[in-house]
């Protein structure tokens, strides 16, 4: 039987179509890929199709319960036959038991759905009181950002000198014991690239009539999620787990000493040093808000911050009970990641969107890059630590922590080599060789650092105290050994003092002050570092490390086929499916999944085919062939034509134009070229012209200016053109419909640096695997990024649009068929600038004239 699926409109056929096929999908336990142009509805279609799957599925389970119950009665009922009385009797037994245990089934399904009426109940009686209380939420929320200075922060750790390890003590691990639950709920995870496009997700669940019935979790570190300012101002995410385990934690050391060697005592940790949302009450009051209500990550730290509860917990207390859970890309394709929040995949439904991302997603999870700033820092204070703490360290202890200093001084001095050196990849083994470390067991060091819990120890050593004054402790403590050592070093205080100055200029010593707080954390370049050299120790033979000297340096492992490490994710799930605007090429997804045997499903636009016009430019209006090549971009005579080209489209376009350019650079050198022979001047008494900032925080602003010009029909101006960057900040995720994007340009052909180290080893590995496939990805790269800029134009069924593709290039047979099919079905290729004038007029002409 079909399935009727709850819409909050009348769906189109292809919305109908995305519905159904996920349906069937999910339903068939098999993995899917999902193409459906941006603009078309998408996230609504993913959120009605799996959520009308899950609700049927779970009536259905319970329909078959009670199914199976009515036949095991039945079957009891029948007057056993005399002549084989023993069979039947053990028969009538074997029956009860499974009888039981499927009344146990259901009355747990009975019980939680009872529970979760109950708990509506209980949350919308609180709920009216929490929504009067807006003076409540300005006077009463906790203010603890002046609490405590860097200093204090890291007083309240006690003691920064790492204890004796036993062989078998994990106390200082985070080690959740897991949770036994015999029969688990069916839960659809979604993923996205970000957290702002997971929103999205619960916008569009919001609107849907599941609303009042389904429990959304969005899972988030707590980086995101702490709202302790004392806490989420160490920036770092591993120091913000650090510390946020540190303050739920019970010290009762006696006595210690501090790092001048004085005894000071300790009492047990109170209220006072603890985290002031950690509250086991409010944290379960949250987590039934949330269960309750579909929130997003803004709604619950908002929503936390009334109750004063941590909503890192309360969504972590809330995962077993939640049918949807939101996370990000980052979170499921790093296994370290899934173990860490218990996520439990095992015969649930994984939906990926924005699937473009997804490759992407899972090398930066296996990537582990260390740079010099952060080495460097880690071996300065690492030094003054070991130095601080010497006397009181364990032998066992102290060589540990030499050898982990042995490490980082030959990777420090590495990178110090050359600085004209070109970058080299090495694999594995020749790096340990190379770097003089291969005679070290590295598994147990970093161990040793993990257990010890030596990054945040570091961290905060190297907030207290500045490395002038440790270098001055130091002296102070060597010139108080003795009278007889006074004496000594009073002769030799030249001498010392020339060495000092040597010392100190191979260090380059920050400015003094008390507590002044360095550039890069000792803490965070350590983390850093253990995650690279716990890369080294998997020894992979796919695995590669990147050394890049000079200004940059710095030390990146690679994990060249980074795919292995996503089946697990496709073996544990019921069903996998892929989604996203432009699927192609469809082998990158196949190979993902697995498996050649998954359901492609490819979904027209909404929009209708002449509302889209698309055209390959391939010569300018000064008939010079286009071809935006890196040796040939920066010729006058191109530049020359990407300023005509501006001037002649800005005149016949109306509304906004969003022009891409290949990279940074080369939209600051063409706007300089524009500017000084005052094409920029002349298109300014048309359009508004306005470029993407380098700040994330300047985008807001920008497009708000950007939208105000374009709506402001009563000006001189007749729209905004926006100067924009392949792959930057406005190529993904924005929405330039209507009249803010009638025309999306995109000049020259965003290929990757060929020259990389790091994409020449990727493609050599790929065309060692099959002859060609390197080239393959190279083009790949390319044209994803292309198909996420043509997206950001149609974006509903009305809307209409011009793709102009400024590069000779793009009419070749096989970058056309890469486009998307909406794009391609009105695709003219091989243009001059006279018919492509002659075809943008006759199409906007057109359109103006249905209006």
């Amino acid at each position: 039987m079909e399935p009727q699926f709850s819409f909050p409109f009348t769906p189109y056929d292809i919305q109908k179509k995305f519905m159904s096929e996920l349906y069937k999908t999910i339903d068939d336990r098999k993995l899917g890929i999902f193409e459906s142009p941006t603009g078309t509805g998408k996230s609504l279609s993913i959120c009605c199709g799996a959520l009308q799957w899950l609700k049927d599925n779970n009536k259905a389970i319970i329909e078959d319960i009670r199914k199976q119950i009515s036949d095991f009665k039945e079957a009891n009922s029948i007057i056993p036959d005399a002549d084989d009385w023993l069979q039947e009797e053990y028969t009538k037994i074997k029956n009860n038991q499974a009888l039981t245990s499927l009344q146990l089934k259901l009355d747990k399904f009975q019980q939680r759905e009872q529970y979760f009426n109950e708990l509506q109940k209980r949350v919308a009686a609180s709920i009216a009181n929490l929504n009067k209380i807006d003076h409540y939420f300005k006077k009463n929320l906790i203010d603890d950002s002046d609490k405590s200075n860097d200093k204090n922060d890291f007083d309240l750790e006690d003691d920064l000198m790492i204890d004796e390890m036993e062989a078998k003590d994990d106390d200082d691990l985070e080690s959740e014991e897991p949770v036994e639950e015999s029969d688990p709920i069916t839960k659809i995870y979604i993923s996205s690239r970000t957290h702002s496009q997971l929103s999205q997700f619960v916008g569009e669940i919001k609107r849907t009539n599941f609303n009042n019935n389904i429990r959304v979790v969005t899972l988030a570190s707590r980086q995101h999620y702490c709202i302790n300012s004392a806490v989420n101002k160490l920036k770092h995410v591993n120091l913000i787990n650090e510390r946020c385990l540190d303050l739920q934690k019970s010290k009762s050391k006696p006595t210690s000493t501090d790092i001048d060697g004085r005894a000071t005592k300790k009492t047990k940790t109170t209220s006072c040093t603890s985290c002031p949302y950690y509250n086991q009450g409010n944290i379960t009051k949250l987590k039934e808000r949330l269960l309750v209500d579909v929130m997003d990550m803004e709604d619950l730290v908002k929503c936390a911050k009334i109750l004063k509860a941590c909503p890192y917990y309360a969504s972590r207390m809330a995962l077993d009970d939640a049918e949807v859970v939101l996370i990000s890309h980052a979170g499921i394709v790093s296994s370290g990641a899934r173990n860490g929040i218990s996520l439990k995949l095992e015969n649930n439904i994984l939906i990926l969107d924005e699937a473009h991302g997804l490759t992407a997603a899972l090398e930066n999870a296996h990537s582990a890059p260390v740079n010099m700033k952060q080495l460097t820092a880690v071996k300065l204070y690492l030094k003054f630590y070991i130095n601080r703490y010497r006397a009181k360290l364990s032998s066992r202890n102290l060589l540990q922590l030499n050898q982990i200093g042995f490490v980082v001084g030959k990777l420090v001095g590495d990178l110090k080599q050359d600085k004209t050196q070109e970058a080299k990849i090495y694999t594995l083994e020749d790096f340990v060789i190379k770097t003089e470390i291969d005679h070290l067991n590295l598994r147990p060091l970093v161990e040793f650092c993990r257990k010890a819990r030596l990054a945040p120890k570091l961290h905060g050593f190297s907030m207290r105290y500045s490395q002038q004054e440790l270098e001055e402790k130091e002296n102070t403590v060597d010139r108080k050994k003795s009278f007889k050592d006074f004496l000594s070093n009073m002769s030799k205080k030249k001498e010392d003092r020339v060495e000092e100055k040597e010392g100190k200029e191979e260090l380059k010593p920050v400015p003094s002050g008390i507590n002044q707080v360095p550039e890069i954390s000792a803490g965070s370049g350590l983390y850093a570092l253990l995650d690279f050299l716990e890369m080294l120790c998997e020894r992979s033979e796919n695995g590669r490390v990147l050394v890049q000297y000079g200004e940059n340096a710095q030390l990146k492992y690679i994990l060249l086929n980074p795919a292995e490490r996503f089946k697990d994710v496709v073996q544990q799930c019921r069903s996998v499916v892929v989604a996203g605007g432009t699927m192609e090429p469809l082998s990158e997804f196949k190979s993902l999944l697995t498996t050649d045997v998954v359901n492609i499903v490819k979904c027209d636009h909404v929009v209708p085919s002449e509302n889209v016009l698309g055209v390959c430019l391939s010569r300018g209006p000064g008939n010079v062939l286009l071809n935006f090549s890196y040796e040939n971009r920066m010729s006058k005579a191109l530049l020359d034509e990407v300023g005509r080209i501006l001037r002649n489209i800005c005149s016949i376009v109306p509304g906004g134009i969003v022009c891409f350019l290949p990279s940074y650079s080369y939209e600051n050198k063409v706007y300089e070229h524009l500017k000084n022979t005052n094409v920029i001047e002349a298109i300014s008494k048309r359009k508004a012209v306005f470029r993407e900032p380098k700040s994330a925080s300047d985008v807001d602003q920008v497009l708000q200016k950007f939208a105000s010009a374009v709506d402001a029909k009563h000006s001189e101006h007749n729209g905004a053109l926006l100067l924009s960057v392949v792959g930057g900040k406005l190529s993904e995720g924005l929405n330039f419909s209507d009249d803010l994007g009638r025309c999306v340009l995109v000049i020259g052909m965003p290929y990757p640096n060929v020259k990389s180290p790091e994409l020449q080893e990727k493609m050599a590995f790929l065309n060692r695997a099959t002859a060609g496939a390197g080239a393959v990805y190279y083009e790949n790269l390319c044209m994803k990024a292309v198909n996420q800029c043509i997206g950001r134009a149609v974006r509903h069924a009305n809307d209409y649009a011009t793709v102009l593709l400024v590069d000779e290039r793009y009419s070749r047979t096989h970058t056309i068929t890469a486009l998307p099919s909406f794009v391609q079905k009105t695709l003219i290729s091989n243009c001059s600038f006279g018919q492509t004038i002659s075809s943008l007029a006759k199409f906007f002409a057109k359109h103006k004239n249905k209006h």
